[in-house]
């Protein structure tokens, strides 16, 4: 494989050599300014470079500042916490069934009377105005059903707490792999200026041994388009970072064109002592919101058969009234003046007969085993996601061992073949390929060591421990 690129660099060479002497003669003839010879759009990346390349000035993110906002800020927290607060209205308002119910009413009215009294006798016209105002009371003492109807919305009500959570964790996960993929474009970043600046230096070196006539003119010019393949692999990266930026803040609930860059941070801040599959399965049935909300769904399901079958039963309470009316006859006869009345008494009231009222109480029985079907399908899906957790993280840290050590080999080889060349014992091809595995060891020793925190922050999310 090597013969025949040296056979090829070789071929290349004499084509480049042929073509340099006839430019030669050709600017003998008629000599070219400099700005013709190379096309700056081809010699430099510079003209298709984004002006707004420089990320100093913008706003750096602490991981702390990120768990804060991501509990509070994104779109998905405030819906959220919306149905929280309804949640705790809809329970206030089952608690008001305890308290007595009152109704008022008034009305004020124009009567005109013309009734035969006895036939044969005249009618007697009659004009009036009367004023009515009216007070009712109403009270079930005693209802079975209530309590349960009332218990019912404050497991929701918790439920929905834990729902928030719920929430609440998930963005937390989500803004925490992006504000780790965000560290690792610009780690990339630095890697590309890196190779940016060895590249550089490459040519350098090589263009002082072909100015010395121990290197061939090719070597600098393959050189030369090194370095142009670095600087826009450079311009690419900083794309990407860019890119992660606008990710992370829009993940925190800022506008779509906000930029956020994450400080350093240490991936054991948030490791997870989970050393089995055993322990992290644990971890999550204890501390994953999600659970904890599908357990209090299931018990206000519960209550709300209760309720249902409670309902059945009859009702005990008392009811009150209270009039007072006043009337000014204007014309004709009439009784002027205010009247009152009132009356109280209790009742009992039973719906025992209502077919409906049978069929929701099955119905909320086949509502509480859908229910608890759920919950045991959330448990299933949260031990699954630690398990898989775990085992992604195992495989994480094994794929950076590897390439740590990958990249020391690569770094080792690099060493001697640049050695190797500036002695005269190898060929630029062969130095190239040295250069290339050292760079793609780097990068891929970066992107590894992104994989086992964003797994490491995976694994404690699954195990509910990330926004603790």
């Amino acid at each position: 494989m090597h013969y025949c690129r040296e056979v090829l660099f070789v071929a290349s060479a004499c084509c480049w050599l042929a073509v340099t002497t006839v430019a030669q003669a050709d600017a003998q003839l008629a000599p070219l300014p400099q700005s013709a010879a190379i096309p700056q759009s081809a010699a430099t990346p510079q003209s298709a470079a984004p002006a707004d390349d420089d990320v100093r000035d913008v706003p750096t993110l602490r991981w702390e500042d990120l768990l804060r906002r991501a509990k509070s800020d994104p779109p998905a927290v405030l819906t959220a916490r919306a149905e929280l607060a309804r949640a705790a209205a809809e329970s206030g308002y089952a608690r008001a069934q305890w308290l007595p119910a009152f109704t008022s009413e008034g009305s004020v009215g124009y009567q005109f009377d013309n009734r035969l009294v006895a036939p044969g006798s005249p009618r007697i016209d009659s004009e009036s105005i009367e004023s009515r105002a009216s007070l009712n009371l109403d009270w079930a003492a005693f209802d079975l059903a209530r309590g349960a109807r009332i218990d019912a919305t404050n497991a929701a009500l918790s439920a929905q707490g834990f729902e928030y959570a719920s929430a609440q964790h998930k963005a937390v996960a989500a803004a925490a792999e992006l504000y780790l993929r965000a560290e690792a474009a610009s780690a990339l970043v630095r890697d590309a200026r890196l190779s940016l600046e060895r590249r550089s230096q490459q040519h350098q070196a090589i263009s002082d041994l072909v100015n010395a006539g121990t290197r061939s003119p090719v070597d600098a010019q393959r050189a030369n388009i090194e370095v142009l393949s670095a600087k826009y692999a450079l311009q690419l990266r900083r794309i990407e970072e860019r890119a992660a930026f606008a990710a992370l803040a829009a993940a925190l609930g800022l506008p779509a064109n906000a930029l956020l860059r994450p400080a350093d941070v240490d991936p054991r801040r948030f490791a997870v002592a989970a050393d089995s599959v055993s322990s992290a399965q644990a971890l999550a049935f204890a501390h994953r919101p999600e659970l904890r909300s599908a357990r209090e769904r299931l018990r206000a399901s519960r209550y709300e058969e209760s309720a249902a079958t409670r309902a059945r039963l009859p009702t005990f309470g008392a009811a009150a009234n209270g009039t007072a009316s006043y009337v000014d006859v204007r014309r004709g006869l009439g009784i002027a003046g205010p009247q009152y009345g009132a009356g109280a008494g209790v009742y009992l009231r039973w719906r025992g007969l209502d077919p409906a009222l049978w069929g929701k109480a099955d119905l909320a029985a086949a509502e509480t085993a859908r229910v608890a079907r759920e919950r045991d399908a959330v448990a299933q899906a949260i031990g699954a996601e630690a398990v898989a957790a775990f085992y992604a993280l195992q495989r994480a840290r094994a794929d950076h061992q590897r390439a740590v050590a990958v990249l020391e080999a690569a770094t080792v080889a690099r060493e001697a073949q640049n050695g190797r060349y500036l002695a005269g014992l190898a060929s630029l091809l062969e130095l190239l390929d040295a250069e290339e595995l050292e760079q793609e060891a780097r990068q891929r020793r970066i992107e590894a060591q992104r994989d086992e925190a964003i797994k490491s922050a995976l694994l404690s999310a699954a195990c509910g421990m990330l926004a603790r």
